[in-house]
């Protein structure tokens, strides 16, 4: 894991920005620039999250030792936008939690090292940043989890793993947030919550047999026939719905938990878990999804920008307010658009790098609310050329699949219909009465 994710960290990533010096007069020169003063408020605000002790990024930023051996690297990826990782386009402030530097700190990060790397003298009281290793939303209702511990073997390739979380939802459910929690964050890569077809059996030790749906090797990504809930990377943040707006999971439903463990040195043990938290009180609105894409791809070998375009109408009127994207390694982009009624189109969802490895909900900081007849175009573009690093195999005609070296079109817009008022009154989840306007 390590070593994957130094190398991701070193290689070029995003695009070449300029990056202008201060005008003289203007702020700090770059010779009092310093790690305590200036730099130490950007690292923990946009950096620690991941490299800290625990975490999941492969070195450490937490302390000037720990900084400076780096800080050319730090430069680079600052310079080219590779980190922090945050694959969506838009100005900052469009998503929630978007951890992407501004043009100020890259300024600030570039001059700093320029000048010297210089430490500077530590304040006398500064406020650790204490990371929470529980749940981020609180203690859950239920918590699901494997049925055992996975043993992560050392010096394997990456490994794809689909985990039964061993219960059966006994009444219709409804269910107000979800979150995962890894239980070894720095080998879980990203983790994907799945609704489980009838079809896929557990094994004694909990694992969902990749052969179920007819495809070979263990890498399978994409669960046919499954609907896939949430997904889990590093910055991730738990899906919560607003107090009156929850989504029903019928009775008999089973979850499954698909987890990416990349490479490590060292053998490791993993028990990731899910918790959920019931809706309690009045339910007015449910949370939808529109889902778009097509399993129709055949991408010939050796093509640059081979492009899929799939429709989805909205029905009703609809607040929109978080987006997702799915595809595999030769993935490179993935838009959303709206074209409304009166035939305006606006571009609400862009991701020109896609990353198989960073795949994340996008939860919008101010939701979006739309006419009924507009239609989502969702539009996927995929390289599958010797200049993708990723491809597996340039030479193959790639198909619709679930394993890695297929590929996949899946694009999720999650809405809720804004003058939906269902007046349901639920106690843990479970529906007791129809309450009063």
């Amino acid at each position: 894991m390590k070593k994957l994710l130094a190398l991701a960290f070193v290689a070029s990533l995003g695009y070449l920005i300029t990056v202008k010096a201060t005008p003289p007069g203007l702020g700090d020169s770059a010779e009092s620039l310093t790690y305590e003063k200036d730099i130490v408020p950007i690292f923990q605000k946009k950096c620690e999250q991941c490299h800290r002790e625990g975490g999941i990024a492969p070195m450490s930023l937490v302390g000037y030792q720990e900084v400076r051996p780096w800080t050319r690297s730090i430069r680079e990826k600052v310079i080219t936008r590779a980190m922090p990782p945050f694959n969506a386009s838009g100005s900052i402030g469009y998503f929630e939690r978007d951890p992407r530097l501004t043009q100020d700190e890259i300024n600030t990060v570039v001059r700093w090292v320029d000048g010297g790397s210089k430490r500077g003298t530590p304040p006398a009281e500064r406020p650790k940043i204490e990371w929470p290793n529980e749940w981020q939303s609180g203690k859950p209702d239920l918590v699901l989890r494997m049925k055992q511990p996975y043993d992560i073997r050392a010096g394997t390739v990456d490994d794809y793993e689909l985990f039964d979380l061993n219960y059966s939802f006994p009444v219709d459910t409804w269910i107000q947030g979800i979150e995962i929690r890894p239980g070894n964050r720095r080998e879980v890569h990203h983790a994907s919550l799945y609704i489980l077809p009838d079809r896929l059996k557990p094994q004694p030790d909990g694992r969902l047999d990749p052969n179920a749906d007819g495809q070979s090797g263990g890498d399978d990504v994409f669960i046919i026939g499954g609907q896939l809930l949430l997904n889990w990377v590093p910055g991730s943040l738990p899906r919560k719905y607003e107090d009156d707006v929850a989504f029903m999971i019928p009775k008999g439903t089973r979850l499954g938990l698909q987890v990416h463990y990349a490479p490590t040195q060292q053998a490791q043990i993993d028990q990731s878990e899910v918790g959920i938290y019931y809706s309690n009180g009045v339910i007015r609105k449910v949370a939808r999804s529109l889902y778009g894409g097509t399993d129709h791809i055949d991408i010939p070998p050796g093509a640059e920008n081979y492009q899929l375009i799939d429709y989805r109408k909205f029905k009703t009127d609809a607040t929109i307010f978080a987006f997702a994207a799915h595809m595999h390694l030769r993935g490179k982009s993935f838009e959303v658009k709206l074209i409304y009624p009166d035939g305006k189109t606006e571009t609400v969802f862009d991701v020109p790098h896609f990353s198989f490895n960073w795949q994340r909900l996008y939860t919008l900081a101010r939701p979006i609310t739309v006419p009924k007849g507009t239609v989502a175009e969702y539009i996927a573009v995929w390289d599958n050329s010797s200049k993708n690093k990723y491809n597996p195999d340039p030479s193959q005609q790639v198909k619709f699949g679930g394993r890695t070296r297929d590929e996949m079109m899946s694009g999720t817009i999650l809405y809720h219909v804004p003058d939906e008022k269902l007046a349901m009154k639920v106690v843990r989840g479970v529906q007791v009465e129809q309450a009063k306007n």
